[in-house]
């Protein structure tokens, strides 16, 4: 005699419940893949912040910048507040805000670096008072430009006001090449409550909720068969331990 489940009367709600299970299941190996691409994230973060700083005056052609999120990095140069930029609805605390992004004139080079400078409240329109000593040396991270998805361009409004950080479109309003990345001033290690309010940034190597979400759906998938099998040894008229 056939087990319940393949009866004709239960067999494809079997089928369909296997399907289930298999599908559920996948879930929880996708979640898996996505943790251990996680993980290789991390431990290129890891590398990258353990480097000393990089100069961005030397030579950086065997470099590949936009690969190296989050290494250190120093520049010596020049602020061109002329050019500055403001990029819109950034909010710290709670607070709406701006960021000044201002470009570097490198020292001993021919380009420049984008620095995000830090973040000023909305209510700051006179944006001068904040341009400081024009000759700098900063220290900071390394960050890749925000950019739109499906190769749209990021508009730059009038006031050189943009709503992301997109490098490669800001580069193209300059009069001059710069770099793919930009630079994250981080805090100084005494913080005062002077403008611009730099940002901290995002070294965290957290692995996020993949596990658990890969674990939640290997629950779900055998807690779907669990419920099948009892429903169906129930309302079968022999018991599943008796089919032969």
């Amino acid at each position: 005699m056939l087990p319940p489940f393949f009866s004709p009367r239960w067999r494809w709600p079997t089928v369909a419940v296997i399907l289930g299970m298999i599908f559920l299941a996948r879930l929880g190996a996708w979640q898996l893949d996505r943790l251990e691409w996680r993980r290789g994230l991390n431990a290129q973060k890891a590398a990258e912040l353990a480097l000393p700083p990089l100069s961005l005056n030397d030579d950086l052609a065997e470099f590949d910048l936009p690969q190296m999120a989050n290494r250190q990095v120093t520049a010596a140069g020049t602020y061109d507040y002329i050019n500055q930029f403001v990029v819109e609805s950034q909010v710290l605390n709670g607070q709406p805000g701006r960021y000044l992004v201002t470009p570097l004139l490198l020292d001993g080079r021919d380009e420049a670096v984008l620095v995000n400078r830090g973040w000023i409240p909305a209510a700051e329109s006179d944006f001068s008072q904040f341009n400081f000593a024009s000759d700098a040396e900063v220290f900071g991270y390394i960050q890749p430009g925000e950019t739109l998805s499906g190769g749209r361009q990021t508009e730059i409004s009038a006031g050189n006001v943009v709503y992301r950080l997109d490098v490669a479109a800001i580069g193209e309003t300059l009069p001059y090449p710069i770099l793919p990345v930009y630079i994250l001033q981080p805090p100084s290690e005494n913080p005062g409550l002077d403008l611009p309010y730099q940002i901290e940034p995002d070294l965290s190597l957290d692995e996020g909720s993949h596990l658990s979400y890969a674990i939640q759906w290997f629950s779900f998938s055998l807690l779907l068969g669990g419920i099948y099998w009892y429903y169906v040894k129930k309302n079968s008229q022999l018991p599943i331990a008796n089919s032969q």
